[in-house]
């Protein structure tokens, strides 16, 4: 995330993440157009990302990590799926 964005429904509550959380997926969807993410979801990066948004979610919620933990994790996720867009994309022109 890193854009200076706040939780809109509730400070570690579950609705606040999954808002948070789609914001960034659906950022994501739209930078990757046509290009099926399905063919990315699998890879390593992306699945390492995603347990780590899941984990510090949990804990978010249980109260066991601050926010800036979970917008690290938020930003890692989103870059994990550039990443792969950008590399994708190289590939293409190639």
């Amino acid at each position: 995330m890193g854009r200076g964005r706040k939780c809109r429904v509730g400070l570690g509550s579950q609705g606040g993440l999954a808002a948070e959380l789609s914001e960034v997926i659906n950022r994501v969807r739209r930078a990757f157009g046509q290009i099926p993410m399905a063919d990315f979801a699998g890879r390593p990066e992306i699945v390492e990302a995603a347990q780590r948004v899941n984990l510090v979610a949990r804990k978010r919620v249980q109260g066991e990590a601050a926010a800036g933990a979970w917008q690290q994790a938020l930003a890692h996720y989103e870059a994990c799926w550039m990443q792969q867009l950008g590399a994708s994309r190289s590939s293409r022109a190639a």
